[in-house]
């Protein structure tokens, strides 16, 4: 069967970023078929696969793309972080450290690759696969076991800052002492804490997890929500040493504690030369009836959550949506979705970071994901190449 290569890549492609894994796979490998050079599928199909957690089945695609096309830095960033997740961390800095020397690649993701690599090789940080076994505790909540494995992995790297903060993250959540692993976390921050990041700072429930896979679809590496979440309390007490030293961890970041008020202005001082992305939705009524559909489904009542549904609901722990809602819009037990202060919180936090960033258009970029250009605005925006991509819609709470 003749396919046309282009149409066909491009329905891939529109698959892929739509999250459609398995039909976006099947594309790509038909054109290999028939086409087993094509730069764009090989490298895409290898990206799709470090996505769905089988990066080694992904590296042979990658080697393909890089070798055909050894003038696209993409194919090199995704080809390096291949080699780091598959525990070839030498091959990894000797690809991307060539390719920034004789290339003169300099983006923020091939910098971020080639410390990420040498740091691993160097001996001050364990293998991407251990800190990927280490996430994977913590998304299954079992702290105490995680603690176990961090406490014997920090003894081999006393130095690695994102594990203390892990650390002190699962002692936080079990009601331990966590000052002293605080402490070395900050301690540990890396030297150069000013590298350019992006970070979603909208509202929850204004598209920011479309935001989220389009940023890994243009291989960018993605703070875990999980972790970040847990930093609503140091927000809170507007102590933002760890929420800092948690931005070391990757190179995007989205919702809590980034879309807080006034995060952003930390974030701005602590790493010039950044990208901010405000979501929105047409209006705040809009905003306010998807946050109230959401909630109401995922808490599962069947109606609006009472302020006890939310103290028992158990999302990172039973109350912590409460304890979301009582701390960043302010509202109190007797009125938990009043719809004036979640209202008068959203057109705030929009206006003030708009006149915050009122003379640096460059540095802000405020996108309604429902607009027919806005994957085109966005991917332009963080310096990235529009080839027709689709905005995928994610975590839709509409009935």
């Amino acid at each position: 069967m003749i396919i046309n290569v282009n149409e066909t890549l491009q329905q891939a492609t529109r698959l892929h970023q739509a999250g459609q894994m398995q039909e976006a796979a099947r594309l790509y490998q038909s054109i290999l078929q028939t086409h087993p050079h094509n730069t764009d599928a090989n490298h895409n199909l290898g990206l799709l696969a470090m996505q769905v957690g089988q990066p080694a089945s992904g590296l042979v695609h990658l080697q393909n793309a890089w070798r055909n096309n050894p003038n696209i830095e993409q194919y090199c960033v995704t080809l390096t972080e291949c080699l780091l997740r598959i525990g070839r961390s030498d091959d990894a800095l000797k690809v991307i450290k060539n390719a920034m020397e004789r290339k003169n690649f300099g983006s923020a993701p091939a910098k971020h690759l080639l410390q990420l690599a040498a740091s691993i090789v160097n001996g001050q940080r364990p293998a991407l696969s251990t800190e990927f076994e280490l996430l994977t505790s913590f998304n299954a909540r079992d702290h105490v076991a995680l603690e176990e494995k961090l406490t014997a992995v920090l003894i081999q790297y006393p130095n690695w800052n994102t594990g203390w903060n892990l650390l002190a993250t699962t002692l936080e959540i079990q009601g331990k002492e966590c000052d002293e692993a605080l402490d070395r976390a900050v301690q540990f921050m890396p030297a150069n804490a000013q590298q350019q990041k992006i970070f979603c700072i909208g509202a929850n429930k204004t598209g920011t997890t479309s935001v989220e896979h389009v940023l890994r679809s243009l291989g960018l590496s993605v703070g875990n929500q999980e972790q970040a979440e847990m930093l609503l309390y140091d927000w809170a007490k507007q102590d933002y040493r760890r929420i800092i030293g948690y931005c070391q961890s990757a190179q995007a970041f989205q919702d809590v504690p980034f879309s807080l008020h006034g995060t952003y202005r930390v974030l701005d001082e602590a790493f010039p030369r950044s990208k901010f992305i405000l979501t929105v939705r047409n209006n705040s009524d809009e905003w306010y009836q998807s946050l109230v559909r959401f909630h109401s489904k995922i808490v599962g009542k069947g109606r609006i959550p009472t302020a006890n549904d939310l103290r028992q609901f158990n999302y990172r722990f039973p109350g912590y949506v409460l304890d979301v809602m009582r701390l960043s819009y302010g509202i109190d037990e007797s009125g938990v979705y009043d719809p004036e202060r979640y209202v008068q919180y959203y057109e705030q936090h929009n206006d003030q970071v708009k006149e915050y960033f009122a003379s640096r258009p460059n540095d802000l970029l405020v996108l309604n994901v429902e607009h027919p250009d806005a994957i085109e605005r966005l991917v332009k925006f963080l310096g990235f190449s529009y080839t027709g991509q689709k905005m995928p819609h994610a975590n839709s709470s509409k009935d």
